[in-house]
């Protein structure tokens, strides 16, 4: 497609690697614009998303991305962004492929506005800071409250 020879993982990723579905089930990912198959891919089953969900909290609470520096956070993710953008056109003929969608489409919207996604947030990595609320005038003390923004793990 687009003249490009694609190559890409049609396997579950859970624990950062791929792997099949733990039955060993596939499903044909059908390109809309002509019913064609354009892979199989692996189907998860419920024990494949427990399996994937335990993973991604262990990895949260236990990994190194819990115990990093919020500024090194927001480096990754912007180079996460830097990545999709050298690839754009690769994920956008993907993205076209697998959703229908008109090309230009998935390149400015579908894969454009994720990248301005992950540098937005990216921004907001080391800027997670709290805000202290009056909730009470009365003297002799001056209650306050006060919020603190931060990660609660896998959702």
């Amino acid at each position: 497609a687009n003249n490009l020879d694609l190559q890409f993982p049609n396997q579950l990723f859970i624990n950062n690697e791929f792997v099949d579905a733990s039955n060993g089930a596939t499903f044909d990912t059908i390109n809309p614009t002509d019913e064609s198959v354009i892979c199989k891919v692996s189907k998860g089953t419920k024990d494949d998303v427990n399996t994937a969900v335990k993973a991604a909290k262990e990895a949260f609470e236990e990994g190194p991305w819990g115990k990093m520096n919020p500024r090194d956070r927001g480096r990754i993710m912007y180079r996460l962004a830097d990545l999709m953008e050298e690839h754009k056109e690769e994920l956008a003929t993907l993205e076209a492929m697998d959703s229908g969608a008109v090309y230009t489409l998935a390149l400015k919207t579908h894969v454009g506005m994720s990248i301005d996604t992950f540098r937005y947030y990216a921004g907001w990595c080391d800027k997670i800071q709290g805000t202290t609320i009056p909730i009470n005038q009365a003297r002799p003390n001056h209650n306050l409250t006060y919020t603190k923004r931060e990660p609660i793990g896998v959702v």
